[in-house]
């Protein structure tokens, strides 16, 4: 990376387009965490899905990170109020903005403390909110026109239909559970 952003035009932009890739990646790489644990854990070979699962907070902590340390350099890049106001009334970098503030909201409520607080229940209705997120964050991607639509494509449709089917086992387990 480090060798890109000296061969880079515009360093800050290269920076802001990695920070907000990584982001990314973070992001949707902790949600597929538990679709993978549902239909591998139990193999044989395995088990490091497992282990995984108790290192989602951190994976969820850096997502928020590159997204705050993504609109950071969006902000150095165009520091006057107007610019900014301008952008957020653009579609794809309203939903970028959305979806920082609810990882935003999600990375300051992470900690036992906040678990404890807000109780277990009202905790986890709240974290919730990562599945609009990543919904913000694939329109984001899709609608701007630096991004390559194939990368959001990758990213987004298999863990879309991963969680369909996540969705599809919650539903048969509960059908299952009511008999």
């Amino acid at each position: 990376m480090g060798t890109q952003v000296v061969d880079s035009a515009n360093p800050v932009e290269y920076l802001v387009h990695a920070t907000g890739d990584w982001a990314v990646y973070f992001l949707v790489g902790v949600l597929w965490l538990s679709p993978l644990r549902i239909w591998l854990g139990k193999r044989s070979g395995f088990s490091w899905i497992k282990r995984m699962q108790s290192h989602r907070r951190n994976i969820g902590l850096a997502s928020a990170f590159y997204a705050a340390l993504h609109f950071t350099l969006h902000v150095l890049d165009n520091p006057e109020w107007e610019i900014l106001w301008k952008d957020l009334q653009r579609v794809y970098l309203l939903t970028g903005f959305l979806a920082f503030l609810i990882l935003l909201l999600l990375a300051l409520t992470s900690s036992n403390v906040m678990v404890r607080k807000l109780g277990a229940n009202r905790w986890k209705n709240l974290h919730r909110l990562v599945y609009f997120a990543v919904i913000l964050a694939a329109t984001h991607l899709f609608l701007n026109e630096k991004s390559s639509d194939l990368q959001a494509l990758i990213l987004f449709v298999p863990l879309i239909a991963a969680e369909f089917l996540r969705f599809g086992f919650w539903c048969y387990g509960y059908c299952q559970k009511k008999r």
